[in-house]
């Protein structure tokens, strides 16, 4: 198996380190001493502390790419993939980092465009299985299927929220619950 590149280190550092500590309250000097590499080789990747976070938002929506799949599972019916995605979604008190990225770097033009680009095709994934579901009469087709993406992605960010503040896993559970409540036709 071949050794991760010092670039591949800084990327892991940053997401975890951004994660955890947020990006504002973290430097790199902490990504690079959690990746124990001289803070030259940061500099030999990338141009700033901004770049680095749009690499590891980019390096997290890919690692969430298997979450996202259960959306598109063909075995399963619409609502059991809503239900597959969201139970996986299930995270930690650091919280989502799409969620702590878009609270802390929507006023950034580049972090703005890249997490509208994150939650377009997060909603678009939710409105094809959605489409599905109002199609097969397992899923309510009052409103359209993009608003529904558009309001379970916004809600579960919410919730996810609500979750590191009460430091209360119950409060995804809730949220899961009660989502898929809300979408099944009455």
């Amino acid at each position: 198996m071949p050794r991760a590149s010092h670039k591949e280190k800084i990327v892991d550092a940053g997401l975890a380190v951004f994660h955890e500590k947020g990006y504002h309250a973290s430097g790199v000097q902490t990504v690079v001493d959690y990746a124990g590499v001289p803070k030259g080789s940061f500099y030999n990747h990338f141009k700033s502390k901004e770049e680095l976070g749009l690499e590891v938002l980019k390096a997290y929506w890919r690692q969430s790419e298997d979450l996202r799949a259960a959306l598109r599972d063909p075995e399963q019916s619409p609502l059991d993939r809503i239900d597959a995605h969201l139970a996986a979604f299930n995270v930690s008190q650091s919280g989502c980092l799409v969620g702590n990225f878009t609270s802390e770097m929507a006023h950034e033009p580049e972090f703005r465009e890249a997490l509208k680009e994150v939650y377009s095709a997060w909603i678009a994934d939710f409105e094809a299985c959605i489409v599905e579901g109002q199609q097969d009469g397992s899923i309510r087709s009052d409103e359209t299927a993009k608003s529904l993406a558009e309001f379970v992605v916004t809600a579960l960010e919410g919730s996810v929220l609500k979750r590191k503040l009460e430091d209360d896993e119950q409060t995804l559970v809730n949220f899961r619950k009660t989502m898929l409540m809300f979408l099944a036709v009455a």
